[in-house]
């Protein structure tokens, strides 16, 4: 709703541990659900793979602008709405699939969208950099966590 930064979020180790664990069943059972072609194999190794990647990016931007203390708030600020985010996009999925495949491409398109939003606006509190910024930001990152995801499956 990008009404409050990351420092309100908890940051203790198990609190971090049950975001990160959520967001990563949520997006392997989202992703089983809409690609039918990959095996649970490929799809969990391309989320862990992309969850690590983003979490290394996000360490090194808090640690490159001096905010290495906000590293653990923003991550799970991160993963937290991503994980809000990917189980509203799993719920939509079956009733816009029933529509055509058009129907599906506006609906994921709307969902990125909105993503990025909401981690550009994240990023931008936890660097303390303009939500331009961060958008900008949060959209690299986004392209390179897809990509290693990818690389890391041989796709």
């Amino acid at each position: 709703m990008l009404q409050q930064s990351p420092a309100y979020v908890p940051t203790q180790s198990w609190f971090v541990a049950a975001v990160v664990l959520g967001n990563l069943l949520t997006s392997v059972i989202v992703s089983l659900s809409i690609d039918q072609e990959a095996t649970g194999l490929e799809i969990t190794t391309r989320v862990v793979v992309g969850q690590a990647t983003y979490a290394g990016l996000v360490w090194m931007a808090t640690y490159l602008r001096e905010f290495p203390t906000r590293f653990a708030g923003t991550l799970t600020a991160l993963f937290g709405c991503d994980l809000l985010i990917t189980a509203a996009f799993g719920v939509l999925v079956p009733i816009f699939g029933m529509f055509n495949e058009s129907a599906l491409s506006v609906l994921s398109l709307g969902f990125l969208v909105w993503s990025l939003a909401v981690a550009g606006f994240i990023l931008a509190q936890a660097l303390s950099v303009q939500v331009g910024i961060g958008v900008l930001l949060a959209l690299g990152m986004t392209v390179l966590t897809v990509a290693t995801g990818q690389i890391a499956i041989g796709a």
